[in-house]
């Protein structure tokens, strides 16, 4: 059975959640009654038509003994719509118990005067400094919590794609009830909520530690739907509270003039955590001892810039417990005993956060498990793997004198390049810290003698200038991110192919392998084996413990047994006693009989496939099939909120989305040519709120004053730089050298922080007449706008049509917004 747990805790929790939530929005007048109990009353019925139905389908499968191939999905389905439609059912009951009770119905409560709209009391530099504090604890409780849902969720593209929509909607959402809030909140209040706002995300880091060990059943990869709940779940509260401050301040405070100067400060202070965390604290603090110094550091800003809490005892405990919290993170014990949570069973050798992620080296029963953000990439014991992705190649050449390994280097491989006495042998690593870290715990034999070389392996083959290899072998498995994927693309094997010696062979696995291979494992194959094809003369795979591929300019031979004969090599799984020649050609010929190269398309850096048939795999696995349906709900979404809003907000809304857009699409494009957006992912956000600073600040000295035909000249000049993005894409030449094509991309996505801060501040100028709530009525669009610009580009479109026609749609967005907004404006 395919299916993993029911969500019975996840989907509970999350509809508790949000009726106690729909409740407040009645109780702060947001929502009328009558409309929330229509709401409720629509989900009821829906989960119960749900579960009707297939309760319904699964009787007839019973009565009749039908065939349907999906039915465990249905199943898996019926139960989680029953478990909706019991906690609905339950608030319903709630709310009419009194009509079991024949009870006299509640008598309404008549809605008070509307509240004065100015309250807040705060200097003009305590203003200013909490717009900048508050954009500083959310980009930087933002990055931290990205790379610990990561590790959570085993992550890549898909999870910081999904991670930062669900962020900024909700903090959107946020934004929205606090520019309608008419309740009032003292600045005392203000202040003990941004205190407890920046404390917890140490909370969500908890919870996340709790769920890998608790929630998560072992080897369970939670679907995109759970993922989606989870992280709602506890990121939910954070990110409404800070959009709720952000439009709740913004309009309480007393100010001059109508203007983007809050807007503006808050992404100063972005600026500020984005510039702290990904340039200094990243490379000297873990995760969690930088999320403490976050608390501590809004801590002592509040108490000097506000000098609150006004009392001393409450001044004295409060430092205190962030002193103290910070002081036992710091110890590495402390720190081990923590992260020892999420391995059950397992003893934490040594666990370490830095730019590339997680690397962490457990013990158990006496073998060694290294774990790349929670994926294991090194183990003390795999013999049988060693041998086939070393002999397999190896075996083809008479004496092979000339290797280069990337990966893999303490898992045994080199021991069984060292049986071949090679005379160069050149070992890569993309992420130094597995070799260094990993050698005081599996050190490397005394036959061990090569070349480290700390680098990733393609950056390697780039600027090794012209030396050749007899073998050249990847260790790598599936490309289950993009940054994996830069080793399965054209573009690399073409790089492998002018560093293979004329009789060279280049030897590759995909995790794919056994005697049987379902569907989407041969689509896998498929790509991959025409990728290869579309390079090399002569391409074949061997099955084993994974699939194997062999690419080389000279003929290639499956008769191993033979080839043994050739060789006075001692092996133990790679021998004739395991091996027959004719079954291993049969099997050959059977998994090439099924496998479809024509109908495949080929894997490149800027059309990454392989990556997107992973995860459908992965998915499939899972008995989760809702990539698809996510996307084109997103894309309904986005179709709804443009033509709903009003002229001004939807140019802000398609800004935000092209900016959001952008920069997704230049993370991918840095993760497939130099790889680990983990790194470079903060540095992308940190210059794309620079761009809304610079914007925000400069928009009135460049344009003067606001009007319809600036306003749209702006919304065209973002989807100019979604055209500049595809020249430059084009012009490959331009990213051979790794400074100068970072460089270019850093700008490319501080060009859109610049338009999208300064639709902003005209914006504001153009809808002045909403007042202070207009602030955060902006601020809620451009949220939303960000939001479905970060989900639907890596969700929907990218798997469709690839980075170049992504950043042509964009284009053509912006010059249709543009024009609609022409049209309807008045």
């Amino acid at each position: 059975m395919t299916q993993g747990p029911y969500h019975l805790f996840s989907l509970g929790l999350l509809l508790i959640l949000s009726y106690l939530a729909s409740m407040l929005l009645v109780r702060m007048k947001l929502l009328t009654g009558a409309s929330h109990k229509k709401l409720w009353n629509v989900l009821l019925l829906l989960f119960f038509l749900s579960t009707a139905m297939l309760g319904l389908l699964l009787a007839v499968k019973v009565n009749y003994k039908l065939n349907i191939a999906w039915i465990e999905t249905a199943t898996k389905w019926h139960v989680d719509m029953g478990i909706g439609f019991a906690f609905v059912s339950f608030f319903h009951l709630s709310r009419h118990l009194g009509y079991f009770r024949r009870l006299l119905s509640r008598v309404p409560v008549a809605a008070g005067p509307e509240t004065r709209k100015q309250q807040l009391v705060f200097t003009t530099f305590q203003v200013r400094l909490l717009f900048v504090l508050l954009g500083f604890i959310s980009l930087m409780a933002q990055l931290v919590l990205l790379r610990e849902f990561i590790k959570t969720f085993h992550g890549n593209e898909l999870v910081i794609g999904i991670f930062l929509a669900l962020w900024m909607i909700l903090t959107s959402a946020g934004a929205w009830v606090g520019a309608r809030f008419q309740g009032k909140l003292s600045s005392a209040s203000v202040l003990w909520i941004l205190l407890i706002m920046s404390g917890f995300p140490i909370v969500i880091y908890m919870l996340l530690i709790l769920l890998n060990r608790y929630i998560f059943l072992p080897g369970y990869e939670p679907g995109m739907i759970v993922s989606i709940a989870y992280v709602v779940l506890l990121i939910g509260l954070f990110t409404l509270v800070s959009g709720f401050l952000f439009a709740y301040v913004s309009k309480a405070v007393k100010r001059s003039r109508i203007d983007a100067n809050y807007y503006m400060l808050d992404s100063l202070g972005s600026l500020l955590g984005g510039v702290v965390f990904g340039l200094i604290l990243v490379f000297f603090l873990d995760n969690i001892q930088v999320l403490s110094f976050l608390f501590l550091a809004s801590i002592l800003s509040v108490m000097l810039g506000f000098r609150h809490p006004s009392r001393l005892l409450h001044k004295l405990l409060t430092a205190l417990a962030g002193v103290l919290l910070f002081t036992w993170i710091l110890f590495p014990g402390n720190r081990n005993l923590l992260e020892g949570l999420r391995y059950h069973g397992e003893k934490i050798l040594e666990t370490a956060d830095d730019p590339y992620g997680n690397l962490t080296f457990t013990e158990k029963d006496g073998e060694i498990t290294g774990y790349l953000d929670r994926n294991p990439v090194i183990s003390s014991s795999d013999l049988a793997r060693s041998e086939e992705l070393v002999h397999y190649p190896s075996l083809q050449l008479q004496a092979p004198k000339s290797f280069l390994l990337l990966g893999g280097g303490l898992s045994g491989i080199p021991s069984e390049i060292m049986k071949y006495q090679p005379v160069i042998f050149d070992y890569c690593e993309a992420d130094p810290r597995v070799y260094r870290m990993g050698s005081k715990y599996l050190p490397p034999s005394p036959s061990d003698d090569f070349n480290f070389i700390p680098v990733d392996g393609r950056s390697w083959l780039k600027k090794s200038g012209e030396v050749k290899y007899d073998v050249i072998i990847s260790t790598y498995g599936n490309p289950l991110t993009i940054g994996w994927n830069r080793y399965f693309t054209m573009e690399f094997f073409r790089l492998v192919k002018k560093h293979l010696s004329p009789h060279g062979v280049f030897c590759m696995q995909l995790t794919t392998g056994g005697n049987y291979v379902n569907e989407q494992g041969i689509r896998l194959l498929s790509i991959n084996y025409r990728t290869l094809s579309h390079v090399f003369d002569h391409v074949t795979m061997v099955p084993g413990y994974a699939t194997y591929f062999l690419a080389s300019a000279d003929t290639l031979s499956l008769d191993f047994p033979a080839l043994l004969g050739d060789h006075d090599v001692p092996t133990t799984y790679v021998h004739p006693d395991y091996l027959d020649a004719f079954r291993l050609s049969f099997d050959v010929d059977q998994l090439v009989e099924r496998i479809s190269p024509e109908q495949a398309g080929l894997n490149s850096d800027l059309r990454p496939r392989l990556f997107f048939a992973s995860i459908a795999s992965l998915e499939s696995r899972m008995g989760s099939h809702t990539l698809m349906v996510t996307g084109i709900v997103s894309l309904l979404i986005f179709l709804v909120l443009l033509f709903t809003y009003k002229p001004v907000k939807a140019g802000m809304f398609v800004a935000g989305f092209t900016g959001a857009g952008i920069q997704i699409l230049l993370i991918t494009v840095i993760q497939s040519y130099y790889g680990f957006a983990y790194m470079v992912a903060p540095l992308l956000i940190t210059i794309f709120m620079g761009g809304i600073v610079a914007g925000t600040l400069l928009w009135r000295s460049v344009l003067f004053t606001p009007s319809l035909a600036k306003y749209t000249g702006l919304i065209w000049i973002m989807g100019l730089i979604a055209a500049t993005g595809v020249i430059l894409l084009k012009v490959e030449q331009l990213f051979q050298f790794s400074l100068v094509g970072q460089m270019l991309l850093g700008l490319l996505n501080l060009l859109p922080g610049m338009i999208v801060g300064s639709v902003y501040g005209m914006s504001l100028s153009l809808s002045a007449g909403e007042g202070p709530s207009g602030i955060g009525r902006l601020y809620s669009a451009d949220l939303a706008g960000a939001a479905l610009g970060t989900f639907i580009p890596i969700i929907f479109i990218l798997p469709l049509i690839g980075v170049v026609n992504t950043f042509i749609l964009f284009c053509g967005i912006n010059i249709a917004t543009g024009l609609y907004i022409l049209t309807r404006w008045q």
